[in-house]
């Protein structure tokens, strides 16, 4: 069949991220095309309300609005046109022309919005209303990470024939797969969205499937269809195979993908055509052996990735997410964990072409700690009756959206449906119980090709509610050969800041390689922005992307290249500027990573008590925190000789960087920013008249929220991990944690010693807060009472206890109550004896 020569305007796919206005606060009157919104930021998206945004555990709580207009082509006459987000956070209202044209609740998928019966020929306003507020009914309702507001993620605008293929319509699988061969299965939904029945009959169109392998064709399947004309949209879907001989695998070591085009026909017009990139390749899960991939048993080793960035928040263009993922697949790790939320569809786009398996995961999550309704330090599953229905349909929503927009990508061999649930309040667990197996079911309706699994399911049971098991904290510890296929989701969760140790983070046997075992991911690959605390500065790279020594580690541990050595303490002579790249585009997708050296006369690397101001001196690019941006080791963005910022494009033309010591030294880059309008080749467009006197740049949210204060005392220990010199069968460590009066630990014959105060204490249990907190009490209660000596310590890091209490010859109660005023992670308890039983360790802030 030929292809008619309007091929190329059969779809339109035009991002839509340059140009937009945007305010801080509820400007609903912004949806009228007169209002004035001169003084209004312009900005390009991806934006987050945060910015600038270092790691703060407050954040913006509220609205923001943005404005931006459209112009209806003469030739989208007749046609539907609609807007597609790749992620807002987290409610969002959509006008045009202002009109409410739709709307979506959920932070972390992408979604679309038919504008079509709201646009009208010449200019259009689309305005846009979002809010990051605490919804009780929307997932997730608890989180440790951070949740800036805002469209953190691409814009486009899709337009299309009334009939056309689905948004995110063609799904590609292989049910038959060998080495020697492959059944390409490819299911292709057609929708129909003409709104009279012209012709009073069914329409008969023709779907063609081109597969090609490297721009060779490889295969090709055509098919008839109907669509019936009925004025309401209807949807068929069409089931197409095609057979290939040798099939390029694609695996980390060699991500082949192939692309399949898709060519819908109405007689010999096209009316569509939409790209899909797969990838041909098989897995299992053994609960025996392992994981094997394309028939071969596979040792994942990999990292835990949050999706923000120094300044830049959640918005972060595709080079941002193309340099992470580039960077743990350096260091010679295969396996990412999207922790814990959906990512940008880009994001495994790129595990794809670099050759890292992906685990990606639904939002629905619990943390530890008090349960605060009205903040994301609540329970996991909802404590009001009302909410419960339009959260369940908020976490099933997420999941659909989640595998729909990403189940083409070979990288991805999980469906995560939570992440640590059992963190919910003691009335709800039984229904969070529930709803995980309404997940794990829709995960297998929705795909049947992957397995579904439960995140951080080492409390409460939930091991066994999915396919495979994934063990947070203490979990690798407790649970050995469980009998179903299993993960180390977590392990090693370390505060450190550069330039660290340089050591792995393995604890508590995840450095063996059990055959049972499927893989590991250590918590976590990059610093991250959190709400409680220290948590976000456990990363094994920092917030700016530059690794710490550990990184180092595991590079040499996988790959046999050494580390690079530390600056020297002395003063600098020079400043070297270098950039991954001199060039980027103006259209939301590039940013420069731009990183700043303190060397000696002989280059080598130094550090001190230097400042460096970084500036723009002249051009279209920004630092996070506008023209200009300061780095020392006070601050934390200068360490080891080493600092990092991301600069994002604001107007097209060359742009000059410098950056200045406090002492004098000055040095220089010249980097470019091109001007590329959406849909437009560069020598079509029509320059963007901006400068820098006429551009509104982005100032810092107008306030920021803390969490909730608290005026009485919160339990903070309720199933966190707990790590032990030994322990019983039917007496477990984790006992202590578990709130239940009817269990205790007791330790087991071996011995661990450690050496207090000048005491050996062969037995002990540490309690991990799983990041730094302010305590006031610890409550022990003991089986009888005791009479052996015994000490309480704090510490920060496993080691270094300080003690704060010890035991005199007397006998003590079976309960103790510490009263203090301390800031601690871990809480280690130390016995001289085995004798004594430990009912419960209850530790308040």
């Amino acid at each position: 069949m030929k292809i008619n020569k309007g091929k190329e305007m059969a779809r339109e796919k035009i991002l839509w991220n340059k140009g937009w206005k945007f305010l801080h606060g509820d400007w609903i009157a912004g949806m009228k095309p007169e209002f004035d919104d001169k003084k209004w930021y312009d900005i390009c998206l991806p934006h987050s309300f945060g910015i600038p945004y270092f790691m703060e555990n407050e954040f913006y709580v509220g609205y923001g609005c943005y404005r931006k207009h459209v112009t209806m082509k003469r030739e989208w006459l007749g046609k539907r046109i609609s807007l597609e987000f790749q992620g807002v956070f987290q409610e969002m209202e959509l006008y045009v022309n202002e009109k409410k044209a739709g709307e979506h609740k959920g932070g972390y998928t992408a979604f679309v919005i038919d504008i079509t019966n709201f646009m009208k020929p010449g200019d259009n306003l689309i305005f846009v209303r979002v809010n990051n507020l605490w919804n009780p009914r929307i997932a997730p309702r608890a989180g440790e990470h951070v949740f800036n507001g805002g469209i953190y993620r691409d814009v486009s605008i899709i337009v299309t024939e009334p009939v056309h293929i689905s948004w995110y319509g063609t799904w590609v699988t292989t049910p038959e797969i060998s080495r020697e061969r492959a059944v390409i299965e490819i299911r292709t939904e057609v929708e129909n969205q003409l709104l009279y029945d012209t012709k009073n009959t069914d329409t008969e169109y023709q779907l063609v499937s081109i597969i090609r392998f490297q721009g060779k064709e490889i295969g090709k399947a055509e098919e008839n269809c109907f669509t019936e004309n009925k004025g309401k949209l209807q949807k068929t879907e069409v089931l197409q195979r095609i057979q290939t001989e040798n099939p390029h695998l694609w695996s980390p070591e060699n991500p082949e993908l192939y692309e399949l085009e898709s060519l819908l026909y109405e007689k010999d017009q096209l009316i569509d055509r939409c790209i899909t990139e797969f990838g041909i390749r098989w897995f299992h899960f053994s609960a025996n052996e392992g994981f094997f991939l394309n028939g071969s048993h596979y040792k994942i080793y990999g990292a835990n990735v949050h999706q923000d960035h120094a300044g830049w928040a959640d918005a972060v263009p595709r080079s941002g997410i193309q340099r992470d993922i580039q960077m743990i697949k350096e260091c010679g790790m295969n396996f990412i964990r999207g922790s814990h939320y959906p990512h940008h569809t880009y994001f495994a786009e790129e595990c794809d072409r670099q050759g890292i398996l992906f685990w990606s995961e639904n939002c629905f999550w619990g943390t530890g700690g008090p349960k605060e309704e009205g903040y994301w330090t609540a329970s996991a599953y909802p404590v009001h009756e009302e909410d419960e229905n339009a959260f369940e349909e908020s976490c099933k929503n997420t999941l659909a959206e989640m595998i729909r927009t990403n189940r083409n990508h070979p990288s991805i061999i999980v469906w995560s449906m939570c992440n640590e649930p059992f963190f919910t309040d003691a009335g709800t667990d039984q229904k969070t119980r529930e709803l995980l197996k309404q997940l794990v079911d829709l995960s297998h309706k929705l795909d049947s090709t992957r397995l579904a699994a439960i995140g951080g399911a080492q409390r409460g049971g939930f091991d066994v509610l999915g396919d495979i098991a994934g063990y947070n904290g203490d979990g690798a510890a407790i649970f050995h050969d469980p009998g179903f296929p299993n993960f180390v989701s977590e392990y090693g969760s370390t505060v450190s800041d550069r330039p660290g140790r340089y050591e792995p983070r393995y604890t508590d046997g995840v450095e063996a390689d059990y055959p049972w075992r499927s893989g590991k991911s250590i918590w976590c690959g990059f610093h991250h922005g959190s709400i409680l605390g220290d948590m976000g500065h456990m990363g094994m790279i920092d917030y700016y992307r530059i690794p710490l020594d550990t990184w180092y580690w595991y590079r040499e541990k996988f790959k046999g290249i050494p580390a690079p050595a530390h600056a020297q303490r002395k003063k600098a002579d020079q400043i070297i500027l270098k950039a991954d790249r001199n060039k980027i585009v103006c259209d939301g997708t590039e940013d420069i990573w731009l990183c700043v050296s303190l060397t000696d006369k002989e280059g080598k690397r130094v550090c001190g008590e230097d400042t460096a101001t970084l500036s723009v001196v002249y051009g279209g690019v920004c630092f996070p925190t506008g023209w200009e941006y300061v780095m020392s080791e006070e601050k934390g963005n200068l360490a080891d000789g080493l600092g990092a910022i991301e600069l994002h494009a604001c107007f097209p033309g060359k742009a000059l960087i410098q950056a200045e010591s406090e002492s004098g030294i000055v040095a220089q880059l010249e980097v470019e920013v091109l001007d590329v309008i959406e849909g437009q080749s560069e020598e079509k467009c029509e320059k963007i008249k901006k400068t820098r006197e006429n551009w509104n740049l982005l100032l810092p949210p107008p306030y920021l929220t803390e969490a909730p204060k608290r005026e009485q005392l919160n339990q903070i220990s309720m199933y966190r991990p707990v790590f032990f010199s030994s322990e019983r069968v039917g007496n477990e460590a984790r006992n202590i944690a578990d709130g239940s009066e009817g269990t205790f630990w007791h330790c087991g014959d071996s011995e661990k010693p450690i050496q207090l105060e000048g005491t050996e204490y062969p037995h002990w249990l540490m309690l991990d807060l799983e990041g730094t907190k302010e305590i006031r009490e610890i409550n022990l209660a003991f089986e009888d009472m005791i009479y052996t000596k015994f000490a309480v310590a704090l510490a920060e890091d496993r080691g270094n206890l300080k003690q704060v209490y010890v035991s005199d010859k007397r006998p003590v109660l079976t309960h103790l109550t510490l009263k203090m005023e301390e800031q601690s992670r871990y809480i280690c308890l130390l016995l001289s004896d085995k004798e004594p039983s430990v009912r419960k360790m209850d530790v308040y802030a």
